[in-house]
């Protein structure tokens, strides 16, 4: 049985890219641009696991995390929340907020992959061959000729 991730980040490419792989490993994956919409997307879906990028417009994910504590029989999804700017105070909160996990962006994907797996094992299991993506910060040449 796949699992259901919502994944919240305003960055679109990122969303993309993100949703690519997880799907590839067998989940299925809704998409929010910010803390809002997400919450939204919460209350209406059945969601296992929630992504989360922490400096968004609109809401927060630090305020996401804030928020999902009032709502009723949603406050114990797994969070994996990831940040560009993670520090000890960001660790802090978002683990006194109830993230599962923590990760610096840029991600590495076996890392998520990892994690993930770790809350769904099923799903992360249907594909036993690796998907790599290369990291996004680099860039590509193709070979001379």
């Amino acid at each position: 049985m796949s699992k259901n991730i919502l994944i919240v980040d305003d960055d679109e490419m990122s969303r993309g890219l993100l949703r690519m792989v997880l799907e590839y490993d067998g989940c299925q994956c809704v998409e929010a641009e910010n803390g809002a919409s997400g919450l939204s997307l919460i209350e209406s879906k059945s969601i296992d696991i929630v992504i989360l990028d922490n400096a968004m417009p609109v809401m927060t994910g630090m305020e996401f995390l804030d928020q999902l504590q009032h709502i009723p029989h949603k406050s114990d999804i797994p969070i994996i929340m990831v940040t560009g700017f993670l520090n000890a105070v960001i660790r802090e909160n978002a683990t006194r907020l109830g993230a599962y996990a923590i990760i610096r962006k840029p991600y590495d994907f076996g890392e998520l992959r990892a994690i993930v797996a770790q809350l769904c094992p099923p799903a992360a299991a249907t594909r036993p061959h690796s998907f790599m993506v290369a990291n996004m910060s680099q860039t590509y040449s193709p070979p001379p000729g």
